[in-house]
Order: structure tokens, then C-alpha cells, then sequence
């Protein structure tokens, strides 16, 4: 069973479109799992006039150590083959983040371990 031993939250690392009109937030995060694979979770946030209207949740098996900082790591990823976590990773780490980040999920931590 998989279990999630430290986390690292970026928060909001970019943002498309106009802030007062319909834009975009993205949110970074990333996870080590028991296994010792590490997972990137991209959270696509959609806004109109203010309120969120849609979010979708994309995660990755990465080489991302977690004390790295977020933007050399988003450097790196247009050199590697970042690979799709398989259904049941992506599961568990959406209803791990929905459960204990969410609510603070604009935030920046440093690496939690849980």
C-alpha cells in the first residue's frame, strides 16, 4: 500500500491569462512515496470574474529531489521523459493533496514529513 513520507507544496507557480478576467493558477507539488518514487502534482486551476469553475489535477513520476527549488526543476522537465503515474498513484495522491493541502493549497511549505 502506498503511503506519502514527505511532501513539499510550491503553491501557485504560474498564472495564465488576465487576473480580473478569465485566467488560470497553476500549483505545484511534490511527494515521496513509500516506494521511494517521487510524484509531481499539477493542479490547473480555471477562473472566471473571480471563481473558480473548473480544476484538473495532472501527476508525474519525477527525478525532482525535494529540496530542489521549483523553477530548476521546471527547467528540467523539457529535458526528461517525465512518465504519467499509473490510475491508482494518481488516486492516492489527489485524495492525499484534497485532504491535507487543499484548504491551504496557495501556500509555499518546506518539506513536511508525515
Amino acid at each position: 500500500m502506498l503511503k506519502v513520507i514527505k511532501y513539499k507544496n510550491h503553491g501557485i507557480c504560474m498564472i495564465g491569462g488576465e487576473k480580473n478576467e478569465d485566467h488560470q493558477k497553476f500549483l505545484f507539488s511534490f511527494f515521496e512515496l513509500s516506494n521511494k518514487k517521487v510524484i509531481s502534482l499539477m493542479i490547473a486551476e480555471y477562473w472566471d470574474n473571480g471563481k473558480l469553475i473548473n480544476d484538473e489535477y495532472d501527476s508525474f513520476f519525477t527525478i525532482h529531489q525535494l529540496d530542489q527549488p521549483w523553477d530548476e526543476w521546471w527547467e528540467s522537465t523539457f529535458k526528461d521523459n517525465l512518465k504519467s503515474t499509473d490510475s491508482e498513484t494518481h488516486k492516492y495522491i489527489k485524495s492525499f493533496f484534497n485532504k491535507n493541502l487543499y484548504s491551504n493549497r496557495y501556500d509555499k511549505t518546506n518539506i513536511i514529513e508525515y
